[in-house]
Formats: C-alpha cells, sequence, structure tokens
C-alpha cells in the first residue's frame, strides 16, 4: 500500500511540474527534473521497505572532505 502511495504522489507532483516543463519546451530542464525526482523516488522506496538510507548532509560532507 505504501508503495501505491508513493507512486500516487510522484506521479501527482511530475504532472504538475511537467505541464509547465512541456509549455516552456526546456529538454534540459526536463531531463535534469526527470532524474532528480526518480533518485528521490528510488531513495524513498529503499526506506519504505526498510533500507538504511543514509542522509543528504552525509553525502554533503563526504563530497567536501574529498576536496579538503
Amino acid at each position: 500500500m505504501n508503495t501505491f502511495l508513493l507512486i500516487l504522489l510522484f506521479a501527482a507532483i511530475s504532472f504538475l511540474d511537467y505541464r509547465h516543463l512541456m509549455r516552456t519546451k526546456d529538454k534540459k530542464g526536463f531531463i535534469v527534473y526527470t532524474s532528480i525526482l526518480a533518485l528521490a523516488f528510488v531513495i524513498t522506496q529503499l526506506h519504505l521497505l526498510g533500507f538504511k538510507v543514509p542522509g543528504l548532509n552525509q553525502f554533503v560532507t563526504f563530497i567536501v572532505n574529498l576536496f579538503i
């Protein structure tokens, strides 16, 4: 049931946003937005399935430590 609600939520969000992206005909923005939305969907689905998903601050800390 959680997966169905998650799909419904992401479908509603993408419908609202894709409508605007189709009007502007911005292909690069469409690709970037779709990839970010897909990544958010996968991370959320993994969390719902019980996998331990690291937080965003851990990713940022790791990237910052690479450059320091």
